[in-house]
Protein backbone atom coordinates (compact mmCIF):
# COMPACT_ATOMS: atom_id res chain seq x y z
CA UNK A 1 0.00 0.00 0.00
CA UNK A 2 1.59 3.37 -1.49
CA UNK A 3 1.61 6.46 1.13
CA UNK A 4 -1.38 8.53 -0.61
CA UNK A 5 -3.42 5.17 -0.86
CA UNK A 6 -2.70 4.85 2.95
CA UNK A 7 -3.56 8.25 3.82
CA UNK A 8 -6.82 8.21 2.04
CA UNK A 9 -7.72 5.49 3.92
CA UNK A 10 -7.06 7.34 7.17
CA UNK A 11 -9.30 10.47 6.04
CA UNK A 12 -12.21 8.40 5.38
CA UNK A 13 -12.05 7.06 9.05
CA UNK A 14 -11.76 10.61 10.09
CA UNK A 15 -14.86 11.92 7.51
CA UNK A 16 -17.36 8.96 9.33
CA UNK A 17 -15.98 10.81 12.71
CA UNK A 18 -17.07 14.53 11.49
CA UNK A 19 -19.74 15.92 10.75
CA UNK A 20 -19.52 18.30 7.39
CA UNK A 21 -22.37 20.31 6.19
CA UNK A 22 -22.01 19.32 2.47
CA UNK A 23 -19.86 17.08 0.20
CA UNK A 24 -17.99 19.91 -0.58
CA UNK A 25 -16.61 20.64 2.78
CA UNK A 26 -15.67 16.76 3.03
CA UNK A 27 -13.56 17.17 -0.47
CA UNK A 28 -11.74 20.25 1.20
CA UNK A 29 -11.14 18.66 4.56
CA UNK A 30 -9.39 16.15 2.20
CA UNK A 31 -7.62 18.15 0.11
CA UNK A 32 -6.05 19.59 3.19
CA UNK A 33 -4.90 16.21 4.92
CA UNK A 34 -3.75 15.11 1.55
CA UNK A 35 -1.11 18.16 1.76
CA UNK A 36 -1.37 19.38 -1.55
CA UNK A 37 1.01 22.53 -2.11
CA UNK A 38 -1.76 24.97 -3.90
CA UNK A 39 -5.16 24.72 -2.45
CA UNK A 40 -5.95 27.74 -5.08
CA UNK A 41 -4.67 26.72 -8.00
CA UNK A 42 -7.36 24.84 -10.65
CA UNK A 43 -10.30 25.87 -8.20
CA UNK A 44 -12.73 28.50 -7.89
CA UNK A 45 -14.11 31.08 -5.28
CA UNK A 46 -16.56 28.48 -4.49
CA UNK A 47 -14.22 25.86 -4.01
CA UNK A 48 -11.82 28.40 -1.77
CA UNK A 49 -14.87 29.63 0.51
CA UNK A 50 -15.07 25.82 1.26
CA UNK A 51 -11.51 25.48 1.75
CA UNK A 52 -11.86 27.70 4.45
CA UNK A 53 -14.66 25.80 5.66
CA UNK A 54 -12.79 22.98 6.10
CA UNK A 55 -9.98 24.45 7.35
CA UNK A 56 -11.79 25.98 10.67
CA UNK A 57 -13.62 23.05 11.03
CA UNK A 58 -10.89 20.50 10.78
CA UNK A 59 -8.87 22.42 13.59
CA UNK A 60 -11.45 23.05 16.38
CA UNK A 61 -11.65 19.25 15.95
CA UNK A 62 -8.57 18.69 16.85
CA UNK A 63 -9.24 18.77 20.44
CA UNK A 64 -12.35 16.00 21.10
CA UNK A 65 -10.35 13.25 18.54
CA UNK A 66 -8.60 10.27 20.41
CA UNK A 67 -5.22 10.92 17.57
CA UNK A 68 -3.79 13.67 15.62
CA UNK A 69 -6.09 13.02 12.30
CA UNK A 70 -4.77 16.44 10.69
CA UNK A 71 -1.85 18.17 10.00
CA UNK A 72 -1.50 22.08 8.86
CA UNK A 73 -1.68 22.87 5.11
CA UNK A 74 1.94 24.62 5.50
CA UNK A 75 1.44 26.65 2.62
CA UNK A 76 -2.35 28.10 3.69
CA UNK A 77 -1.85 30.82 5.88
CA UNK A 78 1.09 32.46 3.59
CA UNK A 79 -1.57 31.90 0.54
CA UNK A 80 -4.40 33.67 2.25
CA UNK A 81 -1.97 35.99 3.88
CA UNK A 82 -3.17 35.83 7.66
CA UNK A 83 -3.33 33.25 10.84
CA UNK A 84 -6.34 31.73 11.39
CA UNK A 85 -5.66 29.41 14.72
CA UNK A 86 -2.99 29.74 17.25
CA UNK A 87 -1.61 26.70 18.74
CA UNK A 88 0.22 25.52 22.28
CA UNK A 89 0.94 21.92 22.76
CA UNK A 90 -2.39 21.88 25.14
CA UNK A 91 -4.89 23.84 22.82
CA UNK A 92 -6.02 25.14 19.21
CA UNK A 93 -7.79 28.53 19.84
CA UNK A 94 -8.95 30.58 16.57
CA UNK A 95 -7.32 33.78 15.76
CA UNK A 96 -9.96 37.17 15.47
CA UNK A 97 -9.42 36.69 11.91
CA UNK A 98 -10.71 33.11 12.02
CA UNK A 99 -14.06 33.99 14.18
CA UNK A 100 -14.33 36.86 11.57
CA UNK A 101 -14.27 34.75 8.73
CA UNK A 102 -16.20 32.09 10.52
CA UNK A 103 -19.07 34.55 11.00
CA UNK A 104 -19.60 35.47 7.41
CA UNK A 105 -18.64 31.70 5.90
CA UNK A 106 -22.18 31.18 5.50
CA UNK A 107 -23.09 34.35 3.64
CA UNK A 108 -22.37 35.08 0.02
CA UNK A 109 -18.91 35.11 -1.67
CA UNK A 110 -18.63 38.85 -2.11
CA UNK A 111 -19.25 39.62 1.42
CA UNK A 112 -16.26 37.15 1.98
CA UNK A 113 -13.99 38.82 -0.78
CA UNK A 114 -14.70 42.37 0.87
CA UNK A 115 -13.65 41.02 4.68
CA UNK A 116 -10.60 38.91 3.16
CA UNK A 117 -9.84 42.08 1.47
CA UNK A 118 -10.46 43.95 5.00
CA UNK A 119 -7.83 41.10 6.56
CA UNK A 120 -5.11 41.57 4.53
CA UNK A 121 -5.08 45.46 4.60
CA UNK A 122 -4.12 44.94 8.52
CA UNK A 123 -0.70 44.19 6.96
CA UNK A 124 -0.61 47.37 5.56
CA UNK A 125 -1.99 49.20 8.57
CA UNK A 126 -3.13 48.07 11.94
CA UNK A 127 -6.88 47.54 13.22
CA UNK A 128 -8.81 45.00 15.12
CA UNK A 129 -9.03 44.91 19.03
CA UNK A 130 -5.41 44.50 20.45
CA UNK A 131 -5.48 42.38 23.73
CA UNK A 132 -2.56 43.43 26.16
CA UNK A 133 -1.93 42.04 29.81
CA UNK A 134 1.16 43.88 31.40
CA UNK A 135 2.63 43.88 34.98
CA UNK A 136 0.59 46.12 37.11
CA UNK A 137 3.03 47.96 39.39
CA UNK A 138 5.71 48.55 35.99
CA UNK A 139 2.57 49.01 33.87
CA UNK A 140 0.97 51.92 35.79
CA UNK A 141 4.58 53.50 35.71
CA UNK A 142 6.10 52.67 32.58
CA UNK A 143 3.20 51.41 30.54
CA UNK A 144 0.71 53.68 30.21
CA UNK A 145 1.86 56.62 28.57
CA UNK A 146 3.13 54.21 25.75
CA UNK A 147 0.36 52.59 25.48
CA UNK A 148 -1.67 55.85 25.28
CA UNK A 149 0.54 57.05 22.60
CA UNK A 150 -0.32 53.80 20.60
CA UNK A 151 -4.19 54.84 20.65
CA UNK A 152 -3.49 57.93 19.49
CA UNK A 153 -1.20 56.88 16.34
CA UNK A 154 -3.21 53.88 15.11
CA UNK A 155 -7.33 54.78 15.88
CA UNK A 156 -8.47 52.37 13.92
CA UNK A 157 -7.08 49.89 17.11
CA UNK A 158 -8.97 49.10 19.55
CA UNK A 159 -7.05 48.95 22.67
CA UNK A 160 -7.59 46.09 25.42
CA UNK A 161 -4.93 46.10 28.51
CA UNK A 162 -5.44 44.50 31.83
CA UNK A 163 -2.99 45.13 34.58
CA UNK A 164 -2.17 42.55 36.61
CA UNK A 165 0.46 39.70 37.51
CA UNK A 166 -0.45 36.67 37.47
CA UNK A 167 0.61 33.99 35.20
CA UNK A 168 -2.09 33.54 32.67
CA UNK A 169 -2.31 31.70 29.47
CA UNK A 170 -1.59 33.98 26.08
CA UNK A 171 -3.46 31.80 23.71
CA UNK A 172 -6.36 30.17 25.75
CA UNK A 173 -7.48 33.53 27.64
CA UNK A 174 -7.05 35.57 23.83
CA UNK A 175 -4.15 37.96 24.86
CA UNK A 176 -2.48 38.80 21.18
CA UNK A 177 0.85 40.74 23.63
CA UNK A 178 1.86 39.86 27.16
CA UNK A 179 4.05 42.10 28.66
CA UNK A 180 6.33 40.32 31.61
CA UNK A 181 9.83 40.72 33.89
CA UNK A 182 12.28 37.85 34.93
CA UNK A 183 13.75 35.37 33.06
CA UNK A 184 12.32 33.98 29.86
CA UNK A 185 10.77 30.29 30.32
CA UNK A 186 10.78 28.26 27.91
CA UNK A 187 7.10 27.97 26.78
CA UNK A 188 7.17 27.33 23.28
CA UNK A 189 5.92 31.31 22.97
CA UNK A 190 7.83 34.14 21.10
CA UNK A 191 9.26 36.46 22.83
CA UNK A 192 10.99 40.07 22.08
CA UNK A 193 13.30 41.79 24.71
CA UNK A 194 12.14 45.19 24.47
CA UNK A 195 14.14 46.17 27.46
CA UNK A 196 16.33 45.50 30.27
CA UNK A 197 15.61 45.52 34.41
CA UNK A 198 17.95 44.49 37.32
CA UNK A 199 17.42 43.49 40.68
CA UNK A 200 18.61 45.09 43.63
CA UNK A 201 19.06 43.60 47.28
CA UNK A 202 18.00 46.59 49.75
CA UNK A 203 17.25 48.17 53.01
CA UNK A 204 16.16 51.35 54.47
CA UNK A 205 18.78 53.36 56.72
CA UNK A 206 16.98 52.67 59.64
CA UNK A 207 17.04 48.81 59.08
CA UNK A 208 20.83 48.74 58.57
CA UNK A 209 21.78 50.74 61.39
CA UNK A 210 19.31 47.96 63.91
CA UNK A 211 21.24 45.16 62.85
CA UNK A 212 24.61 47.10 63.56
CA UNK A 213 25.84 47.22 59.87
CA UNK A 214 25.89 44.66 57.01
CA UNK A 215 28.64 44.35 55.44
CA UNK A 216 29.02 40.38 54.87
CA UNK A 217 27.11 38.27 52.53
CA UNK A 218 27.06 35.63 55.02
CA UNK A 219 24.84 37.50 57.14
CA UNK A 220 21.63 37.57 54.39
CA UNK A 221 19.96 34.29 55.48
CA UNK A 222 19.49 35.69 59.63
CA UNK A 223 18.29 39.02 58.66
CA UNK A 224 14.29 39.51 58.01
CA UNK A 225 13.26 39.66 54.39
CA UNK A 226 10.43 40.79 52.00
CA UNK A 227 9.71 38.60 49.20
CA UNK A 228 8.02 38.63 46.07
CA UNK A 229 4.46 36.08 46.40
CA UNK A 230 4.82 35.23 42.91
CA UNK A 231 8.00 33.83 42.89
CA UNK A 232 8.88 30.17 42.37
CA UNK A 233 11.13 28.10 44.42
CA UNK A 234 12.45 28.63 47.83
CA UNK A 235 13.08 32.62 49.15
CA UNK A 236 17.20 33.60 47.79
CA UNK A 237 18.90 36.26 46.39
CA UNK A 238 21.36 34.64 43.56
CA UNK A 239 24.36 37.09 42.84
CA UNK A 240 26.98 37.03 40.92
CA UNK A 241 30.77 38.95 41.82
CA UNK A 242 33.08 40.59 39.79
CA UNK A 243 35.16 37.12 39.27
CA UNK A 244 31.68 36.02 37.67
CA UNK A 245 30.73 33.47 40.59
CA UNK A 246 27.18 32.93 41.34
CA UNK A 247 26.40 32.63 44.69
CA UNK A 248 22.51 32.35 46.10
CA UNK A 249 21.78 33.76 50.09
CA UNK A 250 18.21 31.92 51.72
CA UNK A 251 15.89 34.66 52.57
CA UNK A 252 13.88 34.80 55.82
CA UNK A 253 10.65 35.66 55.26
CA UNK A 254 8.69 38.21 57.15
CA UNK A 255 6.77 40.12 54.34
CA UNK A 256 5.40 38.41 51.20
CA UNK A 257 3.48 40.92 48.66
CA UNK A 258 2.60 40.42 44.62
CA UNK A 259 3.21 44.25 44.25
CA UNK A 260 6.56 46.15 43.74
CA UNK A 261 5.18 49.30 45.49
CA UNK A 262 4.28 47.65 47.92
CA UNK A 263 7.27 45.50 48.46
CA UNK A 264 9.30 49.06 48.51
CA UNK A 265 6.75 50.49 51.08
CA UNK A 266 7.86 47.45 53.54
CA UNK A 267 11.32 48.13 52.64
CA UNK A 268 11.38 52.01 53.29
CA UNK A 269 9.54 51.25 56.48
CA UNK A 270 12.49 49.04 57.97
CA UNK A 271 11.09 45.64 57.73
CA UNK A 272 13.03 43.21 55.96
CA UNK A 273 15.37 43.00 52.98
CA UNK A 274 13.91 43.13 49.79
CA UNK A 275 14.81 42.37 46.22
CA UNK A 276 13.62 45.01 44.49
CA UNK A 277 13.47 45.70 40.16
CA UNK A 278 15.04 48.81 39.49
CA UNK A 279 12.42 50.37 38.09
CA UNK A 280 10.46 50.70 41.12
CA UNK A 281 13.46 51.14 43.44
CA UNK A 282 15.91 53.68 42.12
CA UNK A 283 14.73 56.79 42.71
CA UNK A 284 14.73 55.90 46.42
CA UNK A 285 18.21 54.86 46.08
CA UNK A 286 19.52 58.03 44.77
CA UNK A 287 17.37 60.12 47.45
CA UNK A 288 18.46 58.14 50.03
CA UNK A 289 15.21 56.33 51.48
CA UNK A 290 16.63 53.06 51.01
CA UNK A 291 20.03 51.79 50.20
CA UNK A 292 21.08 49.19 47.36
CA UNK A 293 23.38 46.55 49.49
CA UNK A 294 25.98 44.60 48.09
CA UNK A 295 26.37 46.78 44.81
CA UNK A 296 30.09 45.00 43.80
CA UNK A 297 27.17 42.26 43.15
CA UNK A 298 25.10 41.27 40.41
CA UNK A 299 21.28 39.57 40.44
CA UNK A 300 21.81 36.65 38.51
CA UNK A 301 20.46 35.54 36.15
CA UNK A 302 19.62 38.80 34.40
CA UNK A 303 16.12 39.85 34.02
CA UNK A 304 14.55 41.25 30.98
CA UNK A 305 11.30 42.85 30.03
CA UNK A 306 9.78 41.02 27.42
CA UNK A 307 6.80 41.04 24.72
CA UNK A 308 5.36 37.83 24.57
CA UNK A 309 2.99 36.11 21.68
CA UNK A 310 2.18 33.26 19.58
CA UNK A 311 4.08 33.23 16.35
CA UNK A 312 6.73 35.28 14.66
CA UNK A 313 5.70 33.81 11.13
CA UNK A 314 2.27 35.61 11.04
CA UNK A 315 2.44 38.63 13.42
CA UNK A 316 -0.50 40.88 12.76
CA UNK A 317 0.63 44.63 12.54
CA UNK A 318 -1.26 45.92 15.15
CA UNK A 319 1.24 43.88 17.53
CA UNK A 320 4.35 44.39 15.10
CA UNK A 321 4.05 48.58 15.98
CA UNK A 322 3.50 48.21 19.50
CA UNK A 323 6.06 45.85 19.76
CA UNK A 324 8.48 48.64 18.01
CA UNK A 325 6.52 50.99 20.26
CA UNK A 326 7.56 49.58 23.62
CA UNK A 327 11.02 48.88 21.91
CA UNK A 328 11.53 52.71 21.35
CA UNK A 329 9.87 53.71 25.08
CA UNK A 330 11.84 50.96 26.62
CA UNK A 331 14.94 50.38 24.85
Amino acid sequence: MNKVTSQRKKTQRANSELSFKSQEDVDSYNYLRLGYKSPMEGFGEDFFVSLLKAQYHLELELERMKEQLVVDCPDFNAIIGFRLFNRTTRNVQPTEAARRLDALLSENAEQLATLLAELSSEQERPTGRLRLNVPMSFGELFLRKPIAEYALAYPDVVVDVDFEDRRVHLIEEGFDLVVRIGVLEDSGLIATRVGDCPLYLCASPQFVERHGGITDPGQIPSLPAIIYSNSDGPPSWSCQDRSGQVHSHPLRPVFYANSAGMMLEACRNGIGLAVLPSFSCQHDIDNGNILRLFPQMTTAPERGIYAIYPDRRYLPLKVRTFIELLQGALG
